[in-house]
């Protein structure tokens, strides 16, 4: 049951944050569009690193607040950032077409709007330039992970003292002592609108004698049938739930103050690379590259447009030994006899004929399991020794997600393609060993610049339908 009321607590809880998420998104267009100041969500990544920031206009500038960023970028210089990429926030699985920035260190900036406040933002930057209150610029640098329990401990304050005014107070009668030795309640009973009403409240020692009289606060409905006392309760209540709310409010007004220190990073668009066949104005987003246009092409249209030759270019990771026998093992599909065998050792009272064949059950499933695994063993052993067997044209593929594909192609024939390990990736254009079994499902290694990379899947044959949905991506990526 538990588990149940979770997931469906999750969905609701999900729900709701993106209704409410779209319909601010929907009411700040419109407040954007009469000219006044709104403050949008912001998805950042600065060198790979994945953030979240909120952006306010403060005069000619867009100043951007969050974890570890304090910077500002001119309203021209944003709207003339030619190097734009798609970003899926990993952790709420947003989206935002982020622009590139660098600062005077050669620091790079991945910035812009959530998707639904996209339209919002873009008019924003056509309102009139005026400084930004230091109330805005406070509200923008708010942590958002104390905001829920602000708002959380502001609502449990506001609600406490709705049910406390809302009941009225009554002389109830002592009728007697509950519960163990340091955790006593008192029963009390009185009479309401000719009704016997009966509630157990807090007290303490020295207990009231039975049949004394006790104030008590009665609650009106829907609790109707309880009552608290009037020596602590609601005195506590209120002075935890006020301290949390000034605790927490406080401990978040100094992070956002911390986060406001000094004037803001300022950031230049970033060179766009030249390539002659890819158009980027400085507004205008489309490209004279069609549907039909050759698959390298569009690669390289895109590679120009998101920055992909000075994003990450680096020394292939060091994967750990362990890696590639998780690999193996995690090619079999363990967990049907890990349950099969559980429920068989572990329920008692199951006949014999059951307990049997649930034991024969686990054993088939488990030795399926460790065939498969001992199968991509082999495969992948093979990835990891001997010489390169064959050399291919490549081209990367960056996912929205920031995962990274090599394609493999012969002229501007694509083969096949596998998704490499991370951090970083090497250039995006080049030619490359393969180490392996170059097939579908097999395991392979690339070569680059006399290094071997890893690889993270088996290798996939690229097909009319791969290709074509290929295409459909890169189109709309260039807008």
């Amino acid at each position: 049951m538990l588990p149940a009321l979770a997931f469906v607590a999750c969905a609701v809880g999900g729900v709701a944050y993106a209704v409410l998420t779209d319909r601010l998104a929907r009411r700040s267009l419109g407040v954007a569009r009469r000219g006044r100041a709104i403050t949008v969500p912001m998805l950042v990544t600065v060198n790979g690193d994945q953030r979240r920031g909120r952006a306010v206009l403060d005069g000619d500038d867009i100043r951007l607040v969050g974890s570890g960023v304090n910077v500002r970028v001119a309203r021209r210089g944003y709207e003339a950032a030619a190097v734009r990429r798609g970003q899926v926030d990993a952790e709420i699985l947003d989206f935002a077409e982020q622009r590139a920035f660098t600062d005077a260190s050669g620091t790079r900036y991945l910035l812009g709007p959530l998707e639904e406040w996209e339209e919002a933002f873009d008019a924003s930057l056509g309102a009139p330039t005026r400084p930004a209150t230091r109330a805005r610029l406070l509200r923008a640098a708010f942590p958002r992970r104390a905001l829920g329990p602000v708002l959380l401990s502001v609502l449990a304050f506001a609600a406490f003292q709705a049910v406390w005014t809302s009941g009225h107070d009554v002389e109830a009668t002592m009728v007697r002592v509950v519960g163990d030795e340091g955790l006593e309640s008192c029963g009390v009973a009185w009479t309401e609108e000719g009704r016997d009403e009966y509630a157990e409240v807090d007290c303490y020692s020295p207990f009231p004698k039975v049949g004394a009289p006790v104030l008590v606060r009665a609650m009106a409905w829907p609790f109707d049938e309880s009552a608290m006392d009037h020596e602590d309760t609601y005195f506590l209540a209120t002075f935890l739930l006020a301290g949390a709310v000034l605790v927490l409010g406080g401990v978040g007004t100094a992070v956002a103050m911390g986060r406001l220190r000094g004037p803001g990073v300022p950031l230049a668009p970033l060179p766009t690379p030249q390539v002659t066949h890819v158009v980027t104005p400085a507004r205008q987003t489309s490209v004279e590259l069609g549907r039909d246009a050759p698959l390298p092409d569009l690669l390289s249209a895109v590679a120009a447009r998101e920055g992909w030759e000075d994003d990450g270019v680096a020394a292939p990771p060091i994967q750990p030994r362990y890696a590639r026998y998780l690999m193996a093992l995690s090619a079999g599909t363990w967990w049907p006899g890990v349950v099969l065998a559980g429920v068989g050792l572990l329920v008692e009272g199951l006949p014999h004929a059951m307990r049997f064949a649930l034991a024969a059950g686990a054993a088939v499933a488990l030795l399926w399991a460790a065939f498969r695994a001992v199968t991509a063993w082999l495969a992948i052993r093979r990835a990891y020794v001997g010489q390169v067997t064959s050399e291919w044209d490549y081209r990367l593929v960056r996912s929205l997600d920031d995962e990274w594909f090599a394609v493999l192609f012969l002229g501007s024939t694509p083969h096949w393609m596998v998704l490499l390990d991370g951090p970083g990736h090497p250039a995006p254009v080049g030619r490359c060993g393969v180490r392996g079994d170059l097939c579908d499902g097999g395991a392979i290694q690339l070569q680059f610049g006399g290094e071997y990379w890893p690889t993270l899947s088996p290798v996939s044959r690229v097909d009319d339908e791969l290709v074509s949905d290929l295409r459909k991506d890169l189109v709309e990526r260039l807008g």
